[in-house]
């Protein structure tokens, strides 16, 4: 049965949920900023001190970029990473406010900040201290898009809000068959069929491995073919990366709206900033802009050698000069900015650039949103201002909208769009796949089950593939699914130092042992992945692996994707059977589903076992005679020469 629709009040319960998001953001950073020493803040990559300016250049726009490093030439422990937003003050003094800017490229021994406008003199001169701050831009950009869907009451708009809201019922054309589906499953091919038939919006459900990459693609390739540009978006960079890499096999013109320092160096070249670089209007605005500055340091100068009049006059006019020279150059870059942007198939964007130049004054026959049950429903209502038709595609299954306010998360802002929509919309406005292409059917059963109603199905290509598949000979107990009990083992969890998250020491040794065992028996390091649930467990264990070669890290950051082989460190152990957010399913679906032929899952029985869910887990792995206990694991035994 679908939901009740919510009323109008909705959007302003949205406005006051970001209101509360944006307040624990900013008290996050300031009780670290409170509570840590300067040390503590730089480990954790929250600051960086003693910095000075070596080197100055301009960038697209006139931005003015100043590469800072510390003095001596010594490293820092944890660099800044490009995207991030920061603040520049003095070392031994207080400036208010301090300078903002964007970080270009970081790295142990520089960094390379962007400023919107000329720093102020003590970035150039003297010792730094750069702090990462909170980029309120984008809840700035979400609370305006709330405020515009709820303002619509008649026309198009009105109907866009009444169709978010579940209170009109959204609408199709007659389907038209698309172009280059034929190699595409039947779920495949009727989702990209209503997406493309939908007139106001369309979610497309994939389950893990299920090929939602492959319907987008076509849904971009049909989109454009029928109705020109289109718009594809996501809320992180990542997600967004990964559209456009679709579009680019799809044979698509494309081009990536954002900071370089955003976008994944491999798909830097097609940036609106490096297509504009390499564009001829260009190369004549650089010239602009550097005779500008040229008359700007020529004003400077003048102010510094006296007060006379002459020299106050010939400031004022190398500043009117100069200010001409840049209007000049700006003019010269938007006419490159709109030659590509009207030359394009496909912009690439993330929700939040929606919001801003150059796409807020754009609209689109259509939009895709990637990843939508990752993003916040304030955000995802920027890309139905930006088109006439939005296809949503996700899985709310898997990880939630991430939301730092308790409060705010208990009261809805943690529920995306498109769970919201398919709860008011039903089926009408939804397409699951269901065959995927990734998973030993053995692997897949739990979480088909458990997640998705049974419904999942195995492709022949993937139902029986096994360690013994990719290696043959191979004589590792490496059965797809094994589940080893530590219970009793004495692995408890403890909390790091200094730090809130937790650890196992106990586990972290099995699964390094797991992995060296893995990459004995022929698996790359690259077919290797170890995940799980808590921050400190990955940063015990990074040590370890990274020297060979395999990646380690939390949940949240393998949504999306897969390896042959996956390693997963429950963490939890205690006499209380408490899990924390182990409850939150959705972590452990993304952790499960990664894997391809052998998913190795280490926790204890005694506190895991007291939750259905992971009861379950434990109990199929017993059923398929896939468990085994840390006392009897020869694994186990040797894990402590890695410790």
């Amino acid at each position: 049965m679908a939901a009740v629709p919510p009323g109008p009040e909705h959007f302003e319960h949205l406005r006051r949920l970001l209101a509360l998001e944006r307040r624990a953001e900013e008290q996050r950073l300031a009780d670290e900023r409170a509570r840590l020493s300067q040390g503590e803040r730089e480990s954790l990559g929250l600051s960086a001190g003693d910095l000075e300016a070596t080197d100055e250049d301009v960038g697209l726009g006139g931005r003015f970029l100043v590469t800072l490093a510390r003095a001596g030439g010594q490293p820092w422990r944890n660099p800044f990473s490009p995207g991030d937003v920061v603040e520049a003050r003095p070392r031994r003094a207080e400036v208010a406010p301090p300078e903002r800017a964007l970080v270009v490229r970081g790295g142990r021994e520089s960094v390379q900040l962007a400023f919107d406008r000329p720093p102020p003199d003590f970035v150039r001169s003297g010792r730094l201290v750069v702090d990462l701050v909170a980029d309120d831009m984008t809840f700035r950009r979400a609370d305006a898009a709330v405020a515009e869907v709820a303002a619509g009451d008649r026309g198009a708009p009105g109907r866009r809000r009444e169709v978010i809201l579940g209170k009109e019922a959204p609408r199709f054309e007659p389907e038209r068959p698309p172009e280059g589906i034929d190699a595409l499953n039947p779920e495949q091919r009727l989702a990209v069929e209503r997406a493309l038939a939908a007139r106001d919006l369309f979610c497309v459900h994939g389950p893990p491995g299920t090929g939602k990459s492959t319907v987008l693609a076509a849904v971009a390739r049909n989109a454009v073919a029928r109705h020109g540009r289109i718009l594809c978006t996501a809320a992180s960079n990542a997600a967004v990366d990964h559209l456009l890499e679709l579009c680019l096999a799809a044979g698509l013109r494309v081009v990536r709206i954002g900071h370089p320092a955003r976008v994944s160096p491999r798909l830097v070249e097609h940036t609106l900033d490096v297509q504009v670089e390499n564009h001829p209007d260009r190369t004549l605005a650089r010239q602009l802009f550097d005779d500008a500055f040229e008359l700007l340091g020529h004003a400077r100068k003048q102010r510094q050698r006296g007060r006379s009049r002459e020299r106050f006059a010939n400031a004022r006019s190398a500043h009117a000069e100069a200010r001409a020279l840049m209007d000049e150059a700006r003019g010269l870059e938007r006419k490159a900015v709109r030659d590509l942007l009207e030359g394009a198939d496909v912009l690439c964007a993330t929700l939040t650039a929606l919001g801003g130049a150059p796409l807020a004054t754009l609209r689109f026959p259509l939009a895709l949103v990637d990843e939508a049950t990752q993003a916040t429903e304030p955000l995802t209502l920027l890309a139905f201002l930006r088109a006439e038709r939005v296809v949503l595609a996700g899985d709310h299954r898997q990880l939630p909208p991430t939301v730092l306010s308790q409060e705010a998360a208990a009261e809805g802002l943690a529920t995306s769009l498109f769970e919201r929509l398919l709860a008011v919309h039903g089926d009408a406005v939804r397409q699951m796949l269901r065959e995927q292409y990734r998973m030993n059917a053995e692997l897949m059963e739990l979480p088909s089950r458990a997640f998705y109603g049974g419904e999942l199905r195995a492709h022949p290509s993937v139902a029986g593939r096994t360690l013994a598949t990719v290696l043959p000979g191979a004589t590792l107990d490496a059965p797809p699914l094994l589940f080893l009990d530590s219970a009793g083992k004495g692995w408890e969890e403890v909390t790091p130092e200094g730090s809130e998250s937790l650890e196992n020491p106990g586990e972290a040794q099995v699964v390094v042992a797991r992995a060296r065992a893995l990459l004995a028996a022929g698996l790359g390091p690259a077919q290797i992945a170890v995940i799980t649930p808590y921050r400190a467990q990955a940063a015990r264990m990074g040590p370890l692996l990274e020297p060979l070669g395999i990646e380690v890290d939390t949940v949240d950051a393998f949504q999306g994707r897969e390896a042959e082989a996956v390693l997963v460190s429950c963490v939890r152990s205690n006499a209380e059977g408490r899990l924390g957010f182990l409850t939150d399913l959705r972590r452990m679906n993304v952790a499960l589903t990664r894997a391809k032929v052998h998913a190795f899952v280490v926790g204890d029985s005694a506190t895991l076992g007291g939750h259905p869910f992971y009861a379950g887990l434990i109990e199929r792995a017993q059923a398929l005679g896939t468990y085994r206990s840390a006392w009897e694991w020869a694994e186990a035994e040797d894990a402590a020469k890695f410790a």
